[in-house]
């Protein structure tokens, strides 16, 4: 992290009230860049006031109007999110929400108070066909190519969707809530629908996950991303912070222990804690130390973050982590011998044979990154650590 960011989540630390403030315009500025970069304009402008901190007037002004900029955005995007929950309803579909969507509708007071820049939806995974059709009939288009039918909804967690006009909005449309394919029939899926509230939005309601799954979801996510955006790591503060009484300890930490989350969870606690100071009771601490963690749980947490560039060690590590024997063989031929609309995205041509050279130009692409990684990439990544 760098300096700036660093003065800034001092600053948010929950003993915020004894940290220095900037004592000049220029370091007020790179706080506020800072601020801008992290999507804590918000958070930061309600720290520094719940504190009654002094603050320059022009600093007060640019924070203010970031925050109106950020509730301007997700207003729209919290309009649409209504339409699409009367959609699925309509379709008879199940939808949550999830992530900022979800804590801005429970958690946060103002709209401006979290930038948000999609929608994460969550679905069953019997309904991704329907909702396709659903999301589409709404104006909404497939986005990059993710893998096709081969591994959406089967071995991929999500799909992206984004809509038409002249204000896009993006929808990460989920299968299940966690990345790493290990994780597919370890989160049974009627668990994380158990328990579900509603919550006003717009005119009519919508669908968010219990608190117990919320947070969750919100310490797994962060974990299995390398638990490094301070954004994410406030939301798990404060969730807790807010509803730490609400919340069934027991559930979750037997959760946590049973789909083989204390890992990513433990990782992403940690982090939260050591950058905004201690908000975990005691006894959820010892029971999170107390959680069974495996060899095979590290090693998906340490190689989550890192899938995007290394995606030899992704497949591998999924092959290795995942523990039914028929889901490794399924996605291993998915793998090797992927469908035509999957080697169709690489390849425009549709000569005789072209399949044949669709894959072969896929192996070539491939060998050549393995080829042109540094050396020592991989060795640079941290092992991981038992939480």
């Amino acid at each position: 992290m760098n300096p700036d960011a660093s003065q800034l989540t001092e600053l948010l630390r929950l003993d915020s009230a004894a940290k220095r403030l900037p004592e000049d315009a220029r370091e007020w500025e790179h706080l506020l860049v800072a601020a801008r970069d992290c999507g804590l304009c918000g958070i930061l402008l309600e720290t520094l006031q719940g504190h009654g901190r002094h603050i320059p007037p022009w600093v007060r002004w640019k924070l203010e109007a970031e925050v109106e900029h950020v509730a301007a955005g997700n207003r729209i995007i919290l309009e649409r999110t209504a339409e699409l929950a009367a959609a699925f309803a309509n379709a008879r579909l199940d939808m949550m929400v999830l992530k900022g969507a979800a804590l801005l509708l429970c958690l946060y007071d103002q709209p401006g108070g979290r930038p948000m820049c999609d929608v994460d939806l969550l679905i069953r995974p019997g309904d991704a066909e329907r909702a396709d059709h659903v999301l589409r009939a709404a104006g909404y288009r497939r986005g990059r190519p993710l893998l096709t039918r081969d591994f959406y909804p089967r071995f991929h967690y999500e799909a992206d969707y984004i809509s038409a006009g002249p204000r896009s909005i993006r929808l990460d449309v989920h299968v299940r809530p966690f990345r790493p394919l290990r994780y597919r029939d370890l989160v049974p899926e009627h668990d994380l629908w158990d328990g579900r509230r509603q919550v006003p939005i717009g005119t009519g309601l919508i669908d968010v996950p219990s608190l117990e799954n919320l947070l969750i979801h919100l310490a797994g996510h962060a974990g299995f991303h390398g638990a490094d955006r301070p954004l994410w790591l406030w939301d798990i503060q404060k969730f807790v912070t807010k509803y730490h009484g609400q919340i069934d300890w027991e559930l979750v930490l037997r959760r946590l222990n049973e789909w083989r989350l204390t890992c990513a969870a433990c990782l992403a606690f940690d982090r939260a804690e050591a950058m905004f100071g201690p908000f975990l009771g005691d006894n959820v601490r010892r029971g999170l130390r107390a959680g069974r963690v495996s060899w095979r749980d590290r090693l998906a947490t340490w190689q989550s973050p890192r899938d995007a560039g290394f995606p030899l060690w992704r497949t591998l590590v999924d092959l290795v982590v995942t523990p039914s024997v028929r889901l490794r063989v399924g996605y291993m031929r998915a793998v090797l011998l992927p469908d035509s609309d999957h080697l169709g995205e690489g390849y425009g041509g549709r000569h005789r044979g072209w399949q044949v050279w669709a894959a072969a130009r896929r192996a070539l692409a491939g060998a050549v990154r393995i080829l042109c990684r540094p050396v020592g990439a991989v060795r640079r990544c941290p092992a991981p650590q038992r939480p």
